[in-house]
């Protein structure tokens, strides 16, 4: 009896917290535009904070999420819960889902800056800038109740391509984001091209990087850690995380959300300028 009791405990508690998280769900818009600069239509999902009005005069940072087919989910979850805390304000979050075609994903084209035999697809990061400088950005800003003030998350290679958009356009974001990047890639050549361009950031900037042991001994977070040490100009406020005991993909939860609460802390402070 004690045992039927509980189960059925279990089941109604279950259902309670299933229905709560449910009435609380929100939808990304699903949207696309054809970019010019990629030759093909891009799709987008775009999160507007639950609190907008439609016609308001409200205006919100945008946070755009490389991977978007992967990340928009976890990221939104983390950055709501971070919010419900009080941590974050509102804001709105653009996933872009990376381009398949004949079932390929062109990540690798995307989302690094030079060619390399391995992988094949690799080179195409300054078209992919562009698209989100000359194309996305306007578009967004056009459609959606964006404030002009922006930031991005990226993971893996596409925490290479955060790093690339800073150094390559500093001016493009406030904040950047990544999650446990291979900076070995290609003998190093972010880890060498931040030494030479960290020192000259004219305005303040937010860096966020995070990895696990096996990534930061081998994958060259470590040698990049210490050319934030050496390099990174005064306007770059960074942080290096390592967490151990996570894998590639599972580091994800907790770097964000870390990353998050860094991003708004009193220390990194991310100034939102007036661009309205």
């Amino acid at each position: 009896m004690k045992k039927n009791f509980l189960s059925t405990l279990i089941i109604i508690l279950i259902t309670q917290i299933f229905c709560v998280v449910s009435a609380q769900e929100r939808h990304p818009i699903s949207d696309s535009l054809y970019s010019n600069i990629l030759n093909e239509q891009r799709s987008i999902k775009v999160l507007v904070p639950e609190t907008y009005k439609p016609g308001s005069a409200d205006k919100y940072e945008v946070i755009f999420v490389t991977d978007g087919e992967w990340a928009m989910d976890p990221f939104s979850f983390v950055y709501k819960w971070a919010q419900d805390e009080n941590y974050v304000p509102p804001a709105i979050i653009v996933a872009i889902p990376n381009r398949y075609i004949d079932k390929k994903n062109q990540r690798d084209r995307d989302f690094l800056p030079v060619h390399v035999p391995n992988p094949e697809l690799s080179g195409g990061a300054d078209n992919f800038l562009f698209f989100i400088k000359n194309e996305l950005i306007p578009y967004v800003d056009s459609k959606y109740p964006s404030n002009k003030t922006y930031s991005i998350y990226g993971h893996s290679y596409g925490g290479l391509f955060t790093l690339y958009a800073l150094l390559k356009e500093p001016q493009l974001f406030e904040a950047y984001y990544a999650t446990d990047p291979p900076f070995g890639w290609n003998n190093d050549y972010l880890i060498k091209m931040a030494a030479d361009k960290l020192e000259n950031l004219s305005s303040h900037k937010v860096l966020w990087l995070a990895g696990i042991t096996e990534t930061y001994k081998y994958q060259g977070i470590d040698r990049l850690d210490s050319v934030l040490h050496l390099k990174a100009s005064k306007n770059l406020q960074w942080q290096m995380v390592t967490f151990p005991n996570e894998k590639h993909n599972s580091v994800r939860l907790k770097a964000m959300y870390d990353g998050i609460k860094f991003v708004y802390s009193t220390s990194a402070k991310l100034i939102i300028p007036n661009k309205n």
